[in-house]
């Protein structure tokens, strides 16, 4: 059976945030009422930060990368690694493992970095993983617990027995994880739902919104009517005015070429699981993460190791470099302080230099797959 030198795609996640909303009170009969006790009254909301809670559930947030097969990526010694971090097979669940390449001048880098893409049909099969990939980037993912087809009109199904995503090649398409649910059809219309809020746009531009507090209609004519202040109401009219957005294709499979020589190993870790939008903070799942990763270098004797931040390309460069190494240091730290010998770790920030992925589709439209690959934090591992 041949071997496949790399394949990646990647699957659509929504995301739904809850919602609060204050009251006021009035006089009756033009009698003076006496005011609210001290520290009573509701604070006003933040309008601007209620607008983008409502525009994030009209959203399609970037697609989470599935696993880069490690038995695709790595050399038996570095599979063993993924053996020993206990990563699904198939699944790129906050961590992957692959190859570190060196050129002749001595860089190190992941064995997807800077990859060529290889025409022509491929298929791999190890008994547990089966990829059927055509010449034009169709093809079938199987794996454990996942199912993946894409088709030449960028239509295509995603299922990890949790997710589940179907998209047609007009944009229209279906979300459904755990409570959430999200349709949207060609014309944009459709709706949004889950156990706290739901958004509906019909063809005609009617549509409504309820989050349990804030309850809005909108008629086909624009006007707008419900449960809330004036601004809230305004809010939620104008964004429904938008209608649904449409799924963007299917991301295609590609084939890669690794280039140099094998030279150790790369610890990936998906900066999204790790960090909140433009934060340094390390949340609780990368925590439980970076936990399994010190066991295993402490296990390995505390091997010399580049923990390396890497950014996607929006925003000021420089900002990007700066954020990707405070991530990178707080890693590390993180490290050393469950066990890792300090002077083994080096961190550094490389910003939006090393994409690993064109953060554009051949439309020329954005690519939030990419992007969400592109920010990452890699532990390169040289020994």
């Amino acid at each position: 059976m041949p071997r496949l030198p790399a394949i990646v795609t990647s699957a659509i996640v929504l995301a739904a945030l809850g919602l609060a909303v204050s009251g006021c009170a009035a006089p009756v009969d033009g009698t003076p009422v006496d005011p609210a006790p001290t520290g009573t009254a509701e604070p006003p909301r933040d309008l601007d930060a209620f607008e983008q809670q409502v525009r994030a559930l009209l959203t399609v947030p970037p697609m989470p990368s599935f696993s880069i097969p490690t038995s695709l990526l790595s050399t038996d010694a570095n599979q063993r690694i993924a053996d020993e971090l206990e990563l699904d097979p198939g699944l790129y669940q906050g961590i992957a493992v692959l190859d570190a390449r060196c050129t002749e001048a001595g860089d190190a880098g992941a064995a997807d970095a800077g990859a060529s893409a290889v025409s022509g049909a491929q298929n791999y099969d190890d008994g547990t993983v089966d990829i059927t990939v055509a010449g034009d980037g169709t093809g079938v993912y199987d794996a454990p617990g996942v199912h993946i087809a894409v088709l030449a009109d960028g239509s295509g199904v995603y299922d990890d027995g949790e997710t589940r995503l179907s998209v047609s090649s007009d944009g229209s398409g279906t979300y459904e994880s755990g409570d959430r649910r999200y349709t949207v059809r060609a014309d944009g219309s459709g709706t949004y739902t889950d156990d706290e809020s739901r958004i509906w746009v019909d063809a005609s531009g009617a549509g409504g919104y309820d989050d349990g507090s804030v309850r809005v209609s909108l008629s086909a004519d624009g006007e707008a009517f419900g449960d809330g202040t004036d601004d809230e109401i305004a809010v939620v009219a104008e964004t429904l005015a938008d209608g649904m957005p449409l799924f963007p294709p299917v991301p295609r499979i590609e084939v890669l070429e690794p280039t140099g020589t094998v030279c150790g190993t790369v610890i990936r870790l998906d900066s999204n699981v790790l960090f909140g939008f433009d934060s340094a903070t390390v949340q609780q799942e990368g925590q439980e993460h970076l936990q399994r990763v010190a066991a295993l270098l402490v296990a390995l004797g505390s091997p010399r190791a580049q923990v390396n931040g890497h950014s996607d390309q929006v925003g000021e460069a420089e900002y990007n470099r700066e954020l990707s190494e405070r991530r990178a240091t707080v890693v590390r730290d993180l490290l050393v302080q469950a066990g890792v010998a300090s002077d083994s770790l080096a961190a550094r920030g490389l910003g939006e230099t090393e994409p690993l992925r064109a953060e554009t589709l051949p439309d020329g439209s954005d690519d939030p797959a990419a992007r969400q690959l592109n920010r990452r934090v890699e532990i390169v591992l040289l020994d």
